[in-house]
């Protein structure tokens, strides 16, 4: 594959590697280092990955490698999918592929990067996304009403004419009957919402001035409906011609799997779950899932790791909580399976909690033990203190 990016693609997303150091099994220690080499090399936005923002998703070439280490059969299982780096990375590489989030959008962005319409798919989307951005520029034209179901306090977000042609954007997506491009438009509108804000970005809670035009929305929305064409374009050559199944996505709660899963088991699990004290991912999208009316709740009362969780000893909490998903990791998993995760240390009351001690310590609450882990530097940022990154390759005792 080129490493020549289109014009349309963001830069690579993995941050600068500092230095490594390996641990456990020197086979397997000394690929899980080369895996975060190679991200840090390599470019992050091809195929489909970069269709949709999602911070702090997993660079798709050290998701490709940490599959590599897994099984050569059988199916990949990530519990935190996010936007769907692992499973399309998964697809790509022939295995069926499971995908858990409790975040609803998760499964809403997840299932649009792992889609790959032939040529007649493509061409009949793209005929509708052009008859819908026609019907959205004749309401800013005609001046039709249109009222946001959004809180008030996401109202002052937007620009009055922006709100009431996003508005008016959304209600033709909702009247598209066929559900897949109907999905899929969700999707691309969603990956506008907040540029179009006063946000200055997902992970920011600074607002900034921006000037911007009537029929922008629309203009953007079919900009992006013709870039997500030409990506699905490469993806389809990426498949061949016997491509992998579409993934299967659930939303659900990584605790939950031998219940999401129904006792079906899986070989590999790739993931990276929160970092502790990190991320509020349900504040990051919740202006997102109020526009697609997607219920935040199960996501605010269960998200695991959140700065906002409130708790008299979060160390203890987060604890806990990882501790829960470590189980139910291995009581989903293969005897002979393998997890290989992606894992940053934790900050908690201004505590740093290392990762991979942590996972070390629990496994052996949870049936696992930690085979190898390579642990990467990360540059601080804020005046937070100096944190590492680990891949940890673990399975069952």
């Amino acid at each position: 594959m080129s490493d020549q990016l289109p014009p349309w693609a963001r830069r690579p997303l993995s941050q600068p590697t500092g230095a490594i150091r390996e641990y456990g099994d020197p086979s397997i220690a000394t690929r899980l280092a080369d895996a975060f080499r190679h991200a840090a090399d390599a470019p992050g936005d091809t195929l489909t990955h970069g269709f949709h923002t999602w911070a702090a998703r997993m660079h798709p070439v050290l998701a490709r490698e940490l599959i590599a280490l897994g099984k050569s059969e059988g199916t990949v299982l990530d519990p935190f999918m996010g936007g769907g780096t692992v499973l399309l990375e998964a697809r790509v590489l022939g295995h069926q592929a499971v995908g858990v989030d409790l975040n609803p959008l998760a499964r809403v962005v997840a299932k649009v990067r792992c889609d790959a319409p032939n040529a007649e798919g493509r061409a009949v989307f793209m005929a509708r996304a052009e008859q819908l951005a026609e019907r959205s520029e004749h309401r800013v034209r005609t001046r039709q009403q249109a009222v946001a179901r959004l809180p008030a306090v996401m109202v002052a977000l937007y620009s009055p004419h922006i709100l009431k042609e996003l508005t008016g954007l959304l209600e033709e997506i909702r009247k598209e009957e066929a559900v897949r491009s109907r999905d899929t438009f969700e999707a691309v509108f969603s990956s506008l919402v907040v540029k179009l804000s006063s946000k200055k970005a997902d992970t920011s809670t600074d607002l900034v001035e921006k000037r911007l035009r009537k029929g922008l929305p629309t203009e953007l929305f079919l900009r992006k409906c013709k870039e997500l064409v030409q990506r699905w374009s490469e993806l389809e050559t990426a498949l061949g011609e016997t491509p992998a199944p579409r993934p299967r996505l659930f939303t659900g709660d990584a605790r939950q799997l031998p219940q999401i899963l129904e006792g079906r088991r899986v070989t590999t699990i790739v993931s990276s779950p929160p970092y502790g004290g990190t991320y509020d991912y349900q504040a990051q999208h919740a202006l997102r899932l109020a526009w697609l009316g997607l219920d935040p709740e199960p996501f605010v009362r269960g998200e695991i790791g959140a700065r906002s969780q409130p708790a008299l000893d979060p160390v203890r909490r987060w604890n806990e909580e990882l501790l829960a998903v470590l189980r139910a990791m291995r009581q989903i998993l293969a005897d002979d399976g393998r997890i290989l995760l992606v894992i940053g240390d934790g900050e908690l009351q201004r505590e740093v909690i290392g990762a991979r001690e942590q996972v070390r310590e629990l496994c052996q609450y949870a049936d696992l033990e930690l085979v190898a882990a390579a642990s990467v530097e990360r540059p601080s940022m804020g005046g937070s203190p100096a944190k590492e990154e680990h891949a940890l390759a673990l399975r069952a005792r």
